[in-house]
């Protein structure tokens, strides 16, 4: 576009061209502008108010990109390009709203008329605006002023208050003054006044101590129950004036003197009950006296069964109320002299007791000088009785001497301080506890001396030598001295027993009576702590922390369990137990009432506080680290039962299935034996008795797998191999070749039965040991391997009965490689060999079938019937050369054996043969005509798809020759590798009678090279077709499980 000429005194605009639109580009979108502009040009109003539009669109723009780009380079650089896209360009304005320069031209007088009344009202709004501005300045000038007029009036006014504030406050400061200094004065005179009455109260309270604490002619002993409450005041009124003992000299002399009264106290209360504790010896004193020392060696009586004969009188009521008044005033002395002074007691009434009974060379060396004075004891107390040669207390023989002078010891102190200690000091618990710790190192000492392994040897046992009556009497001693009442006897064989076989030790060893003694001292031992804590929950009303573990009324709940439910027991004088129940029960519950009753300081049960603990397993525990010789003894009468069960093949017919009566006596013996060890111990000694119980097992496993037939030599086996009558494997378990003598498969069938037993045992036995055991040993129990081992005994069985029948099929086979089948012309019924496999076959497997599992028969019947069409195959394959007509004999024997095994896992017997014959076998009623007469679908799929390619072969040897290779390729199974393939054709070719010239051709025709045929002819193609059959027995495999593991399941329920 040409510059426009000047026109009116205004400035030219020089338009820059515009270049045309062409045909679709310019569009409808060109056509609507233009109009729009065309309008706009009309309209110079129109065109102003879009040009005021964009000019205030991009100031606004301009002013955002700006704020948004500060303080960063690269947004101030943005904001200034965004700010170039927004700028005015007036050029293209024009050209957006004029077209042509006519146009411009046209518009230029209209526009400027538009702008310059636009310029006039602009003015005049600007002077109206102005004039406004100045009308209101005087005003706004005003409004400022009132404005900081206020807020200077607002700032003094907030003064005034501040100063108000100030002086009320001082004011009140002044007015309260005086009552803080009245209420300090009123605080320290209360203060005063308080300190002053305790002060009274202090002296009067020690002065009252004092009175009762003094011993006179009027008052020969102290008045204990005042001096109790006394001196709980007078330690609760020191306690008030604690701070002052350093400032004030007066108060540490009140102080010291309480302190000499309460020591004058303690003295005087220990020398009581000193005095009441010597009136027992001398009682045994005067009884020694008057008897003479001939009546004591004549009786034989024990030191602590001699006690019991004292004719000991209980104190008077005035006596035990002195004595329990001066527990009082221990209790109020405070918890440590308590502690102490039931320390001292309990030490002083045991000290005899440790003399007499400690085994230990220091103590024996004790006994032979002087010891202290104590509560009970005068200086010739251990001289009378510490020369006793009866006691041995380096013996473990003497612990009944231990309980019973013990028992001796409760029934004085419980006669002469019968309700004189307070319940919750709980003195004749801690008594027997430190007792029973007492006797637990006296026995610990003596069993680590005695009962170690160089010291107590079981021998083991001698199958040949002619032990066997020993051991059993030694096992029988250790039952009758496990048993509850130690008159009874378990029975060590199954069918055994023994009932106080040698009771005087005549056929025992010196191992046999070591351990006979040490079960006879454990049960003492238990039975002497149930005694004491029947005893104590009786008469103290003591309760212990664990129930479970402990008496509730008179018996202890664990081992009212574990001893079968009947626990309740009653404890004669002697500590002899016998059935609460019975009339002899009854009885010294009667009498121990009567007794009670007739004492005048018998009163009810009172409950002892919290609760204690138990004292079972104080003492009983010792024995559970020296318990070996007793687990070796027990092993060794297992041995004895496993040496005879290698000769014994009686098999129990009564369950569900025959086994080895062996395998019965053998658990019921551990289960009778873990009866025994669980009522004296279910710690280490439990523990060690499970894995003998293991290793027997273990041993039983190896007997069972000992009855089973040997393998033949290695030289047999070779040739039976050769001959096809052999495992096609590559293990060496595999390889072996077993034969079964006539009615041996009987035994091999009852050693499957009696190893699942075994297995379906051992796991509820696990069971039963794990829920007997203490928590320390749950974890460590896994009878697994156990498992395993019966478990592999019952696989090597099943191989045992395949190879053994495989090895009966030996004969017929050998009559089909005798049979010349080149010459064969003539097709009749099926040959004589496949008769003789029927007649081998069917009774055999029947007799397997009634004897077994129904799980074990089918893996039998799996594992048969694939290793027998894989002997078959080879035996087929290895003949010559094969007619036309011996092939359809062949197919015709093949279609024969095939029916035979199909229905292997069905067979039956004839309902008289195995009902009616009067036999006394075992027969499974469920394994008769009652059961399943349709074989499994995976047993069917599998032999099928083994006899099929026996069936092809012979159809394509007796296939025409040029119908050979298309019939090969159509019915043979070609997915196999190529030389496998070659292989086979080349035996298909060889069995046809082809000549070897000609095979190089019917391979090439068969897409085969000659020389991957000559590669793959010695190759066994057994195991291509085993590992085919994988996924199939793993199927199998699982299947059985279940049903297995169903069994079990109802088994350990059955056993439980």
């Amino acid at each position: 576009m040409a510059a426009l000429p000047p026109s009116g005194g205004g400035t030219m605009v020089s338009l820059p061209s515009r270049l045309p639109s062409t045909g679709s580009e310019a569009g409808g979108a060109a056509n609507s502008s233009a109009v729009a502009a065309a309008a706009a040009a009309l309209d110079p109003e129109s065109l102003l108010d879009s040009l005021g539009d964009f000019s205030a669109g991009s100031r606004y723009a301009a002013t955002n990109l700006t704020v948004a780009g500060k303080g960063d380079a690269g947004g101030e650089a943005a904001a200034e390009a965004k700010k170039e896209e927004h700028d005015f360009d007036p050029i293209e304005f024009l050209n957006q709203h004029y077209h042509t320069e006519q146009q411009l031209v046209t518009a230029l007088p209209s526009l400027r008329s538009a702008i310059s009344s636009r310029l006039d009202r602009l003015d005049e709004n600007l002077s109206t605006t102005l004039r406004h501005q100045a009308a209101l300045a005087p005003t706004l000038a005003r409004d400022v002023v009132d404005a900081r007029r206020a807020a200077l009036q607002l700032a003094s006014r907030i003064k005034q208050v501040q100063e108000r504030a100030q002086q009320s406050e001082a004011a009140v400061l002044e007015i309260t003054r005086d009552m803080k200094r009245l209420d300090f004065a009123k605080r320290h005179l209360q203060r005063t006044i308080t300190a002053l009455k305790r002060l009274h109260m202090l002296l009067h309270a020690a002065e009252q101590l004092r009175t009762a604490a003094q011993v006179t002619p009027q008052q020969p002993v102290p008045h204990y129950q005042s001096a109790a409450h006394l001196v709980d005041a007078t330690r609760l009124l020191l306690g008030h004036f604690e701070g002052y003992m350093q400032s004030v000299p007066k108060m540490r002399q009140v102080r010291d003197a309480v302190g000499v009264i309460k020591g004058q106290l303690w003295e005087g209360i220990v020398t009581l009950f000193r005095e009441l504790g010597n009136e027992e010896q001398r009682m045994k004193d005067e009884m020694r006296q008057a008897a003479g020392e001939g009546g004591m060696e004549g009786g034989g009586m024990e030191s602590g069964e001699s006690n019991h004969q004292l004719p000991v009188q209980p104190p008077s009521s005035m006596v035990q109320k002195t004595l329990a008044d001066a527990c009082l005033v221990v209790e109020a002395l405070g918890p440590k002299s308590m502690e102490q002074f039931i320390a001292d007691f309990i030490k002083d009434h045991l000290e005899e007791y440790e003399e007499l009974y400690n085994p230990s060379p220091a103590a024996l060396a004790k006994k032979k000088g002087g010891g202290d004075k104590s509560f009970k004891k005068s200086e010739s107390s251990l001289s009378a009785t510490g020369g006793d040669a009866t006691l041995k207390p380096g013996s473990i023989d003497t612990v009944e001497n231990r309980f019973a002078w013990y028992r001796s010891k409760l029934r004085y102190l419980q006669l002469q301080f019968a309700h004189v200690f307070p319940p919750q000091w709980n003195v004749h618990y801690r008594l027997t506890a430190k007792f029973l710790e007492m006797t637990a190192r006296h026995l610990k000492f003596v069993l680590k001396k005695n009962y170690n392994k160089n010291k107590v040897r079981i021998p083991p046992f001698n199958a040949g030598g002619g032990s066997a009556s020993g051991s059993t009497a030694g096992v029988s001693m250790a039952s009758a001295a496990a048993s509850k009442f130690g008159s009874m006897s378990v029975s060590t064989h199954g069918n055994k027993s023994s009932h106080g076989s040698g009771p005087d030790g005549e056929n025992l060893s010196e191992g046999e009576k070591a351990v006979t003694a040490l079960l006879k001292a454990l049960q003492k031992t238990i039975l002497f702590e149930k005694e004491m804590s029947a005893w104590l929950t009786r008469d103290f009303g003591t309760k212990f922390a664990d129930p479970a573990a402990q008496t509730s009324g008179e018996t202890s709940k664990e081992n009212e369990e574990a001893d079968g439910g009947d626990n309740d027991l009653e404890f004669d004088e002697h500590g002899r137990a016998v059935a609460a129940k019975s009339a002899e029960g009854i009885k010294i519950k009667y009498e121990r009432r009567k007794r009670a009753g007739g004492f005048k300081a018998a009163a009810p049960v009172q409950a002892t506080g919290g609760p204690v603990p138990p004292l079972s397993g104080i003492a009983s525990a010792t024995f559970d680290e020296h318990m070996s010789p007793y687990v070796a003894l027990e092993e060794r009468s297992m041995d004895e039962q496993l040496h005879a069960a290698a000769a014994d093949s009686t098999v129990d017919n009564r369950g569900e299935r025959p086994v080895f009566v062996s395998s019965t006596n053998l658990f019921i013996y551990q289960k009778n034996s873990i009866t025994r060890c669980t009522a004296l111990t279910r710690e280490k000694t439990f523990f060690l008795l499970q894995r003998a119980f293991q290793k027997k097992l273990r041993g039983y496993a190896g007997i069972l797998e000992k009855k089973l037939p040997p393998p033949l030599s290695q030289a047999m086996a070779k040739m039976a191999l050769a001959a096809g009558v052999g495992h096609a494997s590559s293990t060496q378990a595999a390889q072996q070749v077993y034969r079964i003598p006539p009615g041996e498969e009987v035994t091999i069938c009852h050693v499957i039965d009696t190893c699942e037993y075994c297995a379906d045992t051992v796991e509820a036995l696990e069971d039963l040991i794990r829920d007997k055991i203490g928590d320390k040993y749950k974890d460590k129990i896994d009878m697994s391997e156990e498992q395993g081992a019966f478990q592999d005994v019952t696989a090597k069985s099943i191989r045992v009965l395949v190879s053994g029948l495989e090895n009966r099929l030996d004969a017929p086979l050998k009559e089909i490689s005798r049979t010349n089948w080149a010459t064969f012309d003539m097709v009749g019924e099926e040959s004589s060999y496949v008769r003789t496999i029927h007649l081998t076959v069917h009774p055999f497997v029947v007799q397997v079938r009634e004897l077994i599992p129904s799980s074990y028969f089918r893996s039998f019947c799996d594992k048969f019937a694939l290793l027998f069409a894989a002997t078959y195959y080879r035996t087929l394959v290895g003949l010559k050369r094969i007619s036309e007509a011996g092939t359809q004999q062949l197919l015709l024997d093949v279609y024969s054996i095939k029916t035979l095994l199909l229905k292997l896992p069905v067979l039956e017997a004839e309902k008289k043969t195995a009902l009616g014959s009067g036999s006394t076998r075992h027969v499974n009623p469920a394994n008769l005509s009652g059961g399943s007469t349709i074989a499994p679908a995976m047993y069917t799929k599998q032999v099928n798809r083994e006899f099929r390619k026996l069936e092809v072969m012979l159809k394509l040897v007796g296939s025409p020759k040029e119908m050979l290779v298309d019939m090969f390729r159509a019915q043979w199974d070609c997915s196999m590798d190529t030389a496998s393939m070659a292989s086979d054709f080349t035996t298909v070719m060889t069995l046809k009678g082809i000549p070897r010239t000609e095979h190089a051709a019917m391979l090439e025709s068969l897409g085969v090279e000659a020389a991957e045929a000559s590669a793959a002819a010695g190759a066994d193609s057994t195991i291509q077709a085993l590992q085919d059959r994988g996924s199939d027995v793993a199927a199998k495999v699982n299947a059985d499980l279940n049903v297995m593991r169903q069994r079990v399941d109802d088994f350990r329920r059955a056993f439980r």
